[in-house]
């Protein structure tokens, strides 16, 4: 999805645990510059773990139509991301991603790090036999508005490479509710455009 997530709400569980929730009213489902709802809304929710050692994973769903029938696309994950200084940290993890009723699940590996606003990942598909690298930087505008700039590149083993490039501004009215909008390019896809709304719980 392309949205930002500045707004968490979590539950305590105890043993340095946390637990949160979070869903997604959206008018296009958008991964990577490339519409998986074939321009159509999409409804989408997850839930997020996470321990005070940086352990964490998570699971997460979404409807999806690659030209087709409305599907459903079942994602989890797990990592572990660690400070290596105020503005410094980084992140290593894999996420799976399962389509219950068309199959082609994947699994793709990522290491990651994050200077101030700035995040740098490089992914790497063992089934797709694909990379895949991003780049973002947040700004703050006035009014609270982060503007939250992406641009990723797509090499896979075997393959020519082709790069995306977003763009998302959204607003948290308070810690539970997050409106945003954006747009993305492909360099071999259409422009899309995509409205939303984050609750967490």
């Amino acid at each position: 999805m392309l949205a930002a997530s500045s707004s968490v709400a979590a539950i305590e569980l105890g043993a340095d645990t946390e637990l949160s929730f979070n869903a997604t009213l959206a008018s296009n489902y958008l991964f990577r510059g490339v519409s998986l709802s074939d321009d159509d809304f999409a409804v989408q929710g997850g839930a997020d773990l996470a321990h005070g050692s940086g352990l964490y994973a998570g699971i997460w769903a979404s409807t999806y139509d690659n030209g087709g029938d409305t599907e459903t696309e079942v994602d989890w994950w797990a990592g572990y991301g660690f400070d290596l200084s105020d503005s410094l940290s980084l992140d290593v993890g894999v996420t799976r991603y399962y389509y219950p009723s068309v199959g082609g699940h994947t699994t793709e590996w990522y290491a990651g790090a994050a200077i101030a606003d700035a995040t740098v990942t490089l992914f790497y598909d063992q089934h797709i036999e694909q990379w895949y690298f991003q780049g973002g930087y947040d700004f703050t505008l006035p009014a609270d508005v982060v503007l939250s700039a992406h641009v990723g590149y797509t090499e896979p083993d075997e393959a020519s490479g082709f790069y995306d490039l977003g763009l998302t501004a959204s607003y948290a009215i308070n810690d539970h509710i997050e409106v945003f909008g954006g747009a993305v390019y492909h360099e071999e896809e259409k422009d899309n455009y995509v409205a939303g709304v984050n609750f967490y719980f």
